[in-house]
């Protein structure tokens, strides 16, 4: 059985200067970087405020979508689906589509014909799919939100914050279907049988190539609104923007500001692992690696290893396992190698 051994991982930092974001310069009214895995603000600027969030609202309604196990299913638009303002994905009264292919219209064209399918279909009407909005709202921990549209037009008292909406956005992001749809700049889409090209509004996919999404939105109330995220030498962040009129640019620079405050840690160790029947009772053992987190001196090492190993061994051997968490994630795992041969005892006749 492999035995655990934790201890916090040592770490001295000399001068350590925090970085402020604050100097990258945003427009935004509301705005928030978030690390996507572990929750910890890297960047806020009244981001509990409660605002209109435009169509990064429909971040929300794809998502129950694609949790809800019904992608596959046709879905038949009928009036009270297709009768709406705004962008559109160019659906008619009796065209028939997958509801996969309705998460596509609202995530890559922002169709709120599509959105109100999608609700619809699976809410019974407008009101019955709100109520799985606010539910779905209430155990990510959205405590500032109030959903009542599924394309995001304002009616009502529909709003959320940056903060909320960071929230909304990491736990999409943990979707593989989400996640693979919204990063997409093309798809086809199948109306009656027809495929049609769509295509991306969110131009960060074509300025960065270690974007990943996630969301655009605009109304004259809420003003330009957007949810993205970035996956950058190992570490995923999210920007928000609430009534922003320079987004493309302000979510570049905050990325750029914000990843300045990771801190890179080498993870290496030597061990003394008990050997039986070897010319030698312990052999030594190692592991190495990287990690690259906010506070490194937060982080913990647990070793995984057999109480003993029998001999012979060779240089090279697995002996166990090493795995770093920070912040109850696992950021680092490694094996832990035999770093000598040693051969078996021979007894003497």
């Amino acid at each position: 059985m492999l035995k655990k051994i934790s201890l916090f991982l040592a770490v001295i930092l000399i001068c350590l200067i925090p970085v402020s974001v604050y100097g990258a310069g945003c427009s935004a009214v509301s705005a928030i970087v978030i690390d996507a895995d572990t929750g910890e603000i890297l960047y806020e600027k009244n981001a509990y405020e409660e605002r209109s969030m435009a169509s990064t609202t429909k971040i929300m309604t794809s998502l129950i979508a694609c949790e809800s196990g019904k992608l596959d299913d046709v879905v038949t638009a009928t009036d009270e689906m297709v009768n709406v303002i705004g962008t559109s994905l160019g659906l008619r009264a009796g065209d028939k589509i997958t509801l996969h292919d309705l998460v596509v219209g609202m995530l890559l064209v922002s169709g709120n014909d599509a959105a109100n399918a999608a609700a619809i279909y699976l809410g019974g009407n407008m009101e019955g799919f709100a109520s799985m909005m606010n539910e779905k709202a209430k155990s990510i921990g959205m405590k500032n939100s109030f959903f009542v549209t599924p394309s995001g037009l304002d009616e009502g008292n529909h709003h959320s914050t940056a903060y909320d909406m960071a929230l909304l956005a990491a736990d999409a992001l943990q979707n593989s279907i989400f996640s693979q749809i919204c990063k997409e700049r093309r798809m086809e889409v199948t109306i009656n049988g027809t495929k049609h090209p769509v295509y991306n509004h969110n131009k960060l996919l074509s300025f960065m190539d270690d974007c990943i999404g996630i969301k655009t939105g605009f109304t004259e109330k809420a003003g330009r609104c957007l949810v993205s995220a970035v996956e950058r030498n190992g570490v995923k962040m999210i920007c928000v923007t609430l009534n922003d009129g320079d987004d493309w640019n302000d979510h570049m620079s905050l990325y750029s500001a914000c990843e300045k405050k990771y801190q890179k840690k080498e993870i290496k160790d030597n061990i003394q692992v008990n050997i039986v029947g070897g010319i030698k009772n312990t052999v030594t053992a190692s592991y190495s690696g990287e990690i690259r987190v906010l506070n490194p001196q937060n982080a913990t090492v647990e070793c995984y290893c057999f109480p003993f190993v029998y001999a012979p061994v060779k240089k090279g051997d697995e002996i166990g396992k090493v795995i770093v968490k920070y912040k109850e994630k696992e950021v680092f795992s490694a094996v832990i190698t035999a770093e000598e041969d040693v051969d078996y005892y021979a007894k003497q006749e």
